[in-house]
């Protein structure tokens, strides 16, 4: 139960940081303006706090080992991935 519990955060925690990235990639470009600023100055707080709720989060997985950890993220990085794209495609 705990594996699967796993697999469920890190899905959660790639789905969001994909789509975090889709929607503000389009506002960060060279050269930097008012705008990418704005950008930055909303991307970051936001980035911050999901890092430490995640941080919490991930207290009780402390008992599975880190080769365990990588061999579950990497299925897990490949299905957030297609469901990233899929959920852009939508909107």
């Amino acid at each position: 139960m705990l594996y699967i519990k796993f697999c469920l955060y890190q899905f959660l925690l790639f789905s969001v940081l994909f789509v975090l990235n889709i929607r503000l990639d389009q506002y960060i470009s060279r050269p930097f303006t008012r705008i990418d600023f704005i950008a930055i100055c909303i991307s970051v707080p936001v980035l911050i706090i999901i890092f430490i709720v995640i941080s919490k989060l991930y207290r009780p997985f402390d008992v599975i080992r880190l080769r365990n950890k990588i061999f579950i993220s990497i299925p897990v990085f490949i299905l957030s991935v297609f469901y990233a794209g899929f959920l852009d495609s939508l909107f």
